[in-house]
């Protein structure tokens, strides 16, 4: 049942940021720019929470994330899933309850995130606009993910605590 609430909060937390952040697309989309905050959905659930909770979170994130946009869909589930495993792996190196330290571990699974996008959508022709597209919708969806974690990864653990659901060392493993 812990278990369940961990879940419960990192996904309701998930959908909550996927909602706004599409909204905001939306309004902004006369400027054809599209923010992508992907990391955010990647570091509470592989640093904070054991594999057995957190991996399905994001695959399920991922799968509402590519219902909710134009493109083939699995390439956001296989993508955040991707990710997360790699995070997973390698945990252990970082301070999971530091929130610049996961402002910055998000902003870098961020920019993982939207290289491989790039790459995927990657055009034959008109690579200049393309980059010059790419680099600028990166630097404000790196800012968008910077600034926004400290709030999300903070809603999180406050969710967490008032649910009595906080994972012991032994169920991180």
């Amino acid at each position: 049942m812990k278990l369940f609430r961990q879940a419960f909060v990192a996904l309701t937390a998930n959908c909550l940021v996927l909602f706004f952040v599409l909204e905001l697309n939306s309004l902004i989309s006369f400027l054809s720019i599209y923010l992508t905050v992907g990391g955010i959905f990647i570091v509470y659930p592989a640093l904070s929470m054991p594999a057995r909770a957190g991996f399905p979170v994001v695959l399920l994130t991922g799968a509402l994330w590519d219902a909710a946009t134009p493109v083939p869909f699995g390439l956001f589930l296989f993508f955040l899933g991707a990710l997360y495993v790699g995070l997973q792996r390698i945990r252990h190196r970082f301070r999971s309850r530091r929130s610049l330290h996961l402002a910055f571990v998000s902003s870098g699974v961020n920019l993982l995130l939207f290289v491989m996008i790039g790459l995927w959508f990657l055009p034959s022709v008109g690579l200049t606009d393309y980059l010059l597209r790419f680099f600028f919708e990166l630097i404000l969806s790196e800012a968008l993910v910077f600034l926004l974690s400290f709030w999300i990864f903070s809603l999180q653990e406050r969710s967490v605590d008032l649910l009595g659901a906080q994972p012991v060392p032994d169920e991180m493993t």
